[in-house]
């Protein structure tokens, strides 16, 4: 005779063999539902460059991971920061998924913004992963008097900038003297990142706010491994596992409003490498997609090419990346607005 414990068991059991059978029956019909040969992969950038290298090292894994295996065909299409991409992929390419794009950080938050030419609604989008996290830090050479960011509020803190208006080696630096009064003084008109570089070496200037950490790796790897520099600061929403205990700028900024406009304004950098499926996409594609996603994500091979190329690969679902943009779009109005005048009077120069 079978006891009620045991007959609870043996229901639980029976449950979730069912839920496995319906969770397969329905991978199944996702994969039926895809059918595409080929997979257009639009990259909002020209050819080269930190977008085309995180598409291209895609088109040469992702298929492995859909199902048929189809063709990956990585097609560059830049223009108007990633804006043209996006409002090619939201309103002309095909819904049965053999059309996916990268985005560029900030495009998603464009509509945001007003930005006229941005024909696209983000939330309507299906994201389905980000691999990477834009993580910006503020560093200083070892010489430098600059230790921690209460040196921010220093006479006058001298950093570089290659400029342009919306650098973020720039754009930063002006919001926090903005935001949360600290003093930088920014020396503009070097060719690049690398041209700044020298000038701290030289002594020219004491730092860079805004640079990315895995940038610095990449070029700069004997930097933070022999001491020549700090960093003092990170720039973003929520602190790096890498730098986990650097102090964030987002901390300095102590009005409550405008603490908030800082998160608005930041929050584009959060999942710098998200790709996305067109608005309608059948649910089963997008589902299909997510998994392929996150499979490759963890792959080996696919690690190993990321990490030859020194790509950093921080994956977030496309559940999160969706999530943020909603609480984003989600702000009141007059934040937004706030937020949007702020950036456009620090890339202005004031």
């Amino acid at each position: 005779m079978i006891d009620r414990r045991t007959r609870r068991g043996v229901r639980w059991i029976a449950g979730a063999v069912a839920a496995i059978v319906g969770f397969g029956a329905a991978l199944g019909d996702a994969a039926a539902q895809f059918r595409a040969t080929s997979v257009s992969l639009y990259i909002p950038s020209g050819i080269g460059g930190g977008y085309d290298a995180y598409g291209r090292l895609t088109s040469r894994h992702l298929g492995r991971f859909l199902p048929g295996n189809p063709v990956m065909i990585p097609k560059n299409m830049a223009g108007a920061g990633g804006v043209v991409a996006a409002n090619y992929l939201y309103n002309v390419a095909p819904k049965d998924g053999s059309a996916v794009a990268l985005f560029m950080a900030g495009a998603p938050f464009e509509p945001l913004f007003g930005n006229s030419q941005a024909k696209f609604d983000p939330l309507r989008l299906n994201w389905l992963i980000s691999l990477n996290r834009l993580v910006n830090i503020a560093i200083f050479w070892h010489a430098s008097p600059i230790r921690t960011p209460a040196d921010f509020y220093k006479d006058q803190v001298l950093i570089g900038s290659s400029g342009g208006g919306d650098s973020s080696t720039e754009v930063y630096a002006r919001l926090l003297n903005n935001l949360a009064g600290t003093r930088f003084k920014i020396i503009t008109g070097y060719s690049g990142n690398g041209e700044t570089m020298l000038a701290m070496e030289r002594g020219e200037v004491w730092g860079i706010v805004g640079t990315e950490l895995s940038s610095l790796r990449a070029t700069r790897p004997d930097w933070i491994r022999d001491g020549k520099v700090r960093i003092v600061a990170q720039v973003g929403l929520t602190n790096s596992a890498d730098i986990a205990d650097v102090p964030q700028a987002l901390d300095l900024v102590k009005d409550a409003d405008g603490r908030k406009v800082f998160e608005i304004l930041l929050a584009r950098q959060e999942y710098g490498r998200p790709f996305a499926l067109p608005p309608d996409t059948p649910p089963e594609i997008v589902a299909t997609y997510r998994q392929a996603f996150a499979a490759m994500a963890r792959d080996p091979a696919f690690l190993a090419d990321a990490q030859n190329m020194r790509a950093d690969i921080v994956a977030a679902s496309g559940e999160e990346v969706a999530a943020l943009l909603a609480r984003t779009y989600a702000s009141p109005r007059a934040l937004i607005e706030r937020a949007s005048a702020e950036f456009k009077k620090a890339a202005g120069g004031n």
